[in-house]
């Protein structure tokens, strides 16, 4: 039997299944699910056979964000574990009517939990490190400070600086010389893209990979989603997108963590501290 590489896959924001908790309250169409989300992670990452343990939900992120603190709650963050709005501005609740305090607690008991506790449990596992697996818009959202700014084909991040390297007052969630090594792989993996693979820009790394790190390094990876979405792979009045293309970056992302696990096991990271 082929040995499974040691590390956590992990991919919170594929799912476009509204919560059955929720279903009659929403104002949001399937195209609002899937551009709210991260659409088509749960395929593009699929490497389930492959590695030692792998999540993911089938719930939107529009019902509830696993990457986000479980006391990050509206109305004082509309884009927090559960939301108000969709990450283009768009209200989600019929008249605005914001789940109350009991249907909150629910959600995050029934899916919220069950995916960290996961995670918790197999991070302090003899493991590599884990991964945490996004996809971004192409140009950042108008919500954003950054609106309409231009974003990478990759970006990866550990809370570092764009080395890598440890920035004043955050802890970095894997070693930089990791984080540098998968970039690394990527670049063979994309060479048409090896100038346009940043570290941590415009991300740092959101909840998955800041909370876990504290017992297994942890790595958050970000593809743009212009990658399978632009018009020559995407009809979005159907929201259909060539699978021939989603199976090729499945294979190469696939193959550029393979040889990422093979280097820094045989350069003995495994078990490494993070910084």
């Amino acid at each position: 039997m082929k040995a499974k590489l040691p590390i956590i896959i992990s991919v919170p924001h594929g799912g476009e299944i509204i919560a059955p908790e929720m279903s009659n309250r929403t104002l949001l169409s399937r195209s609002d699910i899937f551009s709210d989300g991260d659409p088509l992670t749960r395929e593009i990452y699929d490497f389930r056979n492959e590695v030692a343990y792998y999540f993911e939900t089938t719930i939107a992120r529009a019902t509830v964000d696993l990457n986000r603190s479980p006391d990050d709650l509206p109305p004082l963050n509309r884009d927090g574990v559960v939301k108000s709005h969709t990450v283009t501005g768009k209200g989600i609740y019929i008249n605005n009517h914001i789940p109350k305090r009991e249907t909150v607690r629910l959600l995050l008991k029934k899916y919220y939990k069950p995916y960290h506790e996961g995670l918790a449990i197999k991070s302090k596992k003899p493991l590599l490190c884990g991964i945490d697996c996004h996809t971004m818009l192409d140009r950042a959202p108008t919500t954003s400070q950054l609106s309409g700014r231009k974003r990478p084909f990759i970006c990866l991040s550990n809370r570092g600086d764009r080395h890598g390297n440890r920035a004043t007052g955050r802890r970095l969630t894997c070693p930089p010389e990791m984080l540098r090594s998968l970039g690394r792989f990527l670049q063979e993996q994309f060479p048409e893209e090896a100038d346009d693979i940043t570290l941590n820009d415009p991300f740092l790394g959101g909840y998955i990979v800041r909370h876990h790190s504290k017992d297994l390094p942890w790595i958050q990876i970000e593809l743009n989603r212009n990658s399978y979405l632009s018009s020559e792979w995407y009809d979005p009045e159907n929201l259909e997108v060539c699978h021939k293309r989603i199976a090729e970056l499945r294979t190469r992302l696939f193959e550029a963590i393979r040889n990422f696990v093979g280097f820094n096991c045989h350069h003995s990271l495994l078990g490494k501290q993070v910084a």
